[in-house]
């Protein structure tokens, strides 16, 4: 039997590089809820017929729950998404190592400027480090509000499987849909429309 190649050889170092390298790219897709496609950036598996359409795999277990949660806010402050109640609320979870989140984030901005106090906007890092959150929404210039949840815990409240997620909740206060997956600018539009 050989002896597994020391880690400081010519071969032991590929072999380490190697498996490095695997784990980093399952580490990756597994962040932003695997492979991107034209159905929204949500889990691709084959293009074998057995892959479920991304409206087939949506959660809908927290849909008519409501949002009674507390979360921290970027200034360190605790909040309640209760404060948004009379007003139809979007809540994005987002984090900086997932760039189908990154890509939509210029998109909700722009949605959130046009239809201005209609509608509130709450992004949710789910970063482990908020400074890592806080460069990401320097990048992208995110200016609605802000909040951290670096254990995932209101992720797996609203039912997140995959990222990014956006929760719509209607005026009083229910979770009306909870899309994971990217959202266009004019898809987020026709979802907030939904809400009445």
């Amino acid at each position: 039997m050989r002896p597994f190649p020391h880690p400081t050889s010519r071969r032991g170092l590929t072999a380490t590089l190697t498996t490095v390298a695997l784990i980093t790219v399952v580490l990756f897709a597994t962040a932003c809820g695997g492979g991107s496609n034209d159905s929204g950036g949500v889990i691709n598996l084959s293009n074998d017929g057995l892959t479920p359409a991304v409206d087939d795999i949506q959660p809908d277990a927290p849909v008519d729950s409501d949002v009674n949660f507390e979360f921290t806010t970027f200034d360190g402050d605790t909040t309640n998404f209760t404060a948004y109640a009379g007003t139809r609320l979007v809540i994005n979870f987002f984090a900086r190592t997932c760039p189908p989140c990154v890509a939509e984030m210029p998109e909700f901005e722009a949605v959130s400027n046009t239809l201005g106090d209609a509608v509130n906007f709450v992004g949710i890092s789910t970063d482990p480090r908020q400074e890592d959150a806080q460069i990401l929404i320097e990048e992208t210039g995110v200016t609605y509000d802000l909040g951290w949840d670096p254990t995932g815990e209101l992720f797996a409240k609203f039912g997140g499987f995959a990222m990014p997620t956006t929760v719509f909740v209607s005026s009083d206060g229910r979770v009306v849909e909870v899309w994971s997956g990217v959202l266009t600018a004019a898809d987020l539009t026709a979802k907030i429309q939904e809400l009445g």
